[in-house]
């Protein structure tokens, strides 16, 4: 598919917003981008990587097709938002909230073991 247009629903979604970034995160040259892009090719191995760490779809990255997401749920910074949150909050909270967060974070942790 379309290197322009891959490239921009990527922008959209992830802190991927230069092609120097986008090499970076693929670990390949610069040239390597500036090539697919002169091609008008996005290559498939590029947008399976970049799905699977910002959640989104294939389909989505290269065709525009919905739903963007793999799974609901958050993406990268979102979640990274959210963990510095909840530890601000637990490191301000009192022994017992601690004690009770402890104890809600080992039960989750083992039914989620369980399901496997």
């Amino acid at each position: 598919m379309g290197f322009k247009d891959a490239f921009n629903r990527i922008r959209l979604e992830t802190d991927l917003q230069t092609q120097e970034q986008l090499a970076r995160f693929l670990g390949i040259r610069q040239s390597s981008v500036s090539g697919a892009k002169k091609r008008s090719r996005f290559p498939s191995a590029w947008a399976e990587k970049i799905g699977r760490h910002y959640n989104l779809r294939y389909e989505w990255i290269m065709q525009g097709q919905e739903p963007k997401r793999l799974t609901p749920g958050m993406n990268p910074d979102e979640t990274r938002e959210l963990l510095d949150r909840f530890w601000f909050v637990l490191l301000h909270a009192s022994e017992s909230d601690r004690s009770r967060v402890r104890s809600v974070i080992d039960r989750v942790y083992h039914e989620t073991r369980q399901e496997r």
